[in-house]
């Protein structure tokens, strides 16, 4: 008899090796946190804060400097292609504000690897064309779409309130991330592809069902 193969290979060892590494790096990282110096994960821990306002090209200066922004008071700024601004010093707000700026990719990530190896199990377990695979699937979709654009709102009004928390005379504050967030396009169409991908799952699975009823 001949053996079929596993149609979800090599996915399904892929996303089990990434999740399992994963959740190492993640253990690891909190013990680290924990009890080693320097180590730190999502920010915490992190002895030294820093954040760069991409919005703001370090170009012609004034009397407060060559942009006219000024380091908050215990933070010092950086000039590059865009102004960074540092504190080795933070207190709890702008400690917890780097954590912020860090944490909505990295749920988004935990999620759309956890999704797809339920997915992937449930697959395994079912079949692949059956209505709650393509739920499954459906769910991935949706998160890819909604989850990508909620982390970068997170994410962008997190980093602008710590910028603002850095720094005196610039635009930046939480209602500006709000408003000036990078729109995750990539993620966006990878997330409708894979909707799309699910209604028609769902088609031909209804489409199978009906042909079994009249067999």
């Amino acid at each position: 008899m001949v053996r079929v193969r596993n149609p979800l290979e090599p996915l399904s060892s892929a996303v089990t090796i990434i999740v399992s590494m994963f959740a190492i790096a993640l253990v690891l990282g909190v013990f680290g946190s924990m009890f080693a110096d320097g180590v730190h994960i999502l920010g915490i821990g992190e002895k030294q804060i820093c954040v760069t306002d991409s919005s703001v090209s370090v170009g012609g200066g004034g009397p407060e400097g060559p942009i006219g922004i000024k380091a908050a008071p215990g933070a010092k700024v950086l000039l590059d292609a865009s102004p960074s601004f540092c504190t080795e010093h933070p207190s709890t707000a702008q400690a917890v504000l780097n954590t912020a700026t860090q944490l909505p990719s990295f749920l988004f990530t935990v999620g759309v690897l956890l999704l797809v190896l339920q997915l992937i199990r449930g697959a395994e377990r079912e079949g692949l064309y059956t209505p709650r695979t393509a739920a499954r699937l459906r769910g991935v979709g949706w998160w890819m779409l909604a989850g990508s654009v909620l982390a970068a709102i997170g994410k962008s009004v997190s980093e602008n309130a710590l910028i603002d928390s850095l720094s005196r005379g610039g635009d930046a504050s939480a209602l500006t991330g709000l408003l000036t967030w990078d729109a995750p396009y990539m993620a966006i169409l990878t997330g409708l592809g894979i909707l799309s991908f699910a209604r028609i799952m769902r088609v031909g699975v209804a489409m199978r069902e009906d042909l079994d009823g009249t067999v």
